[in-house]
């Protein structure tokens, strides 16, 4: 470059005040540039934020953490889990367990326990206080004895008497007392006299009274009832002799007292009873009452058998349990009654008809006393007796699963 082109340069040049200038407009310049970009960042900024407060309109923020719903529900899937599965606990009793179980709680929470008042017998016992011991002297002379027999005589035979002044109602009293009699006197047990107008009732059986276990027996109980009734409305007029009479040289006995006696063992054993199947009562599986000198136990029909069948259930058999164990040492003969409905049998039914389902259910549960040994075979009898003793109507369902029973009778000794 030659000298006056540099030198036209130069002189094109601004001077310092214009380049002042010049550097004040670049700066200007560039901080309109940095407001024009910040006015787009926050105008960018802005879409941002606009865009993401529509976006938490829709679906609002998650937080963190499970949310409060779910330990509600766990709650509750637990507790439906536990009472299933106690429901399924229940559904396959185990006896022994539920035994267990149930007297732990009645020890926790306290029940009311029934403690049967078990009475002494009041009878007298007849062959005690009628003993008396004698010496005899053995002679050479001959001695007409006395000949007592028990044959049977014609019990329509009267007494000849005579009938002198005054006498007539003696003889009359004599003949009421001689129809009572009528089947002791044909059995030669006892006879009937008149002496000084006094109706004498003198007992010829000379054998015990009572039996092996020492309790008096049945013939003796209704000879005694008998001749109790009698003395009671003829009183005075009518007296009593004999060895089942005589007591410590009485002339009379007290036989109210041997009645009342073995009424009273029969109402220790029915409280006996009951104390030992409460458990059984309160649930309506067993009842038990008497029937005049008898004692029943009626054992409801749930659970006892399935429709049409003997086979007895498994629950049945733990209630067999308890009735057996109060059945152990229980005097006199022990019958075990089946029972049904008036429906007849289906056809192709293992049994004919009722009769023989219900002799086959009875015979079924005197078996299983028998096997498990509560009751002898010799002390114990089964019958069959259908439809014919219903204890309620047969027109409903509910009376004829009433119907549907097994009776456990106990005879008086």
């Amino acid at each position: 470059m030659s000298e006056e082109e540099v030198s036209q340069e130069v002189e094109g040049l601004p001077e310092d005040a214009d380049l002042e200038e010049v550097s004040e407009l670049d700066e200007a310049e560039e901080l309109a540039q940095k407001e024009a970009l910040r006015a787009q960042l926050l105008e960018a900024k802005a879409k941002r934020d606009k865009e993401k407060a529509l976006q938490s309109e829709d679906c609002p923020p998650c937080n963190k953490g499970s949310p409060a719903w779910m330990a509600t529900f766990a709650d509750m899937a637990t507790l439906l889990m536990a009472f299933f599965v106690l429901i399924l606990s229940f559904a396959h009793v185990n006896v022994p367990k539920y035994k267990e179980v149930s007297g732990s709680m009645r020890s926790r929470f306290g029940v009311q326990v029934t403690v049967p008042i078990v009475e002494a017998p009041t009878a007298d016992n007849v062959v005690m206080q009628q003993y008396r011991q004698a010496r005899t002297q053995p002679t050479a002379a001959d001695v007409v004895e006395e000949q007592r027999s028990r044959e049977e005589q014609d019990p329509d035979v009267e007494l000849d008497r005579d009938n002198g002044p005054g006498e007539s109602d003696t003889n009359a009293r004599a003949d009421e007392v001689e129809e009572i009699l009528k089947k002791e006197i044909a059995e030669g047990i006892v006879t009937v006299a008149v002496e000084d107008g006094v109706v004498i009732i003198e007992a010829l059986d000379n054998q015990s009274s009572e039996d092996e276990t020492g309790k008096i027996s049945q013939d003796t109980l209704s000879l005694l009832s008998k001749v109790s009734d009698i003395q009671a409305e003829r009183d005075g007029l009518v007296r009593v002799e004999g060895a089942q009479f005589a007591v410590h040289g009485q002339s009379n006995l007290n036989i109210d007292n041997a009645i009342d006696g073995a009424s009273s063992r029969s109402q220790d054993q029915l409280e006996q009873i009951r104390a030992n199947l409460s458990e059984e009562i309160y649930q309506g599986l067993a009842e038990v009452f008497r029937d005049g000198e008898l004692i029943v136990i009626r054992l409801a029909e749930r659970g006892s058998f399935q429709s049409g069948s003997a086979s007895l259930q498994t629950d049945f058999t733990s209630l067999l349990d308890n009735v057996g164990a109060s059945l152990t040492g229980a005097s006199g003969l022990v019958q075990i009654e089946g029972h049904t409905d008036n429906v007849p049998m289906s056809f192709g039914s293992r049994y004919r008809d009722n009769w023989d389902l219900s002799s086959a259910r009875a015979a079924s549960v005197a078996d299983y006393l028998m096997d498990t040994g509560y009751v002898s075979a010799g002390s114990m009898v089964v019958k069959g007796l259908a439809d014919t003793k219903a204890i309620a109507s047969n027109d409903t369902a509910l009376g004829r699963s009433t119907n549907r029973r097994i009776e456990v009778v106990i005879l008086p000794n």
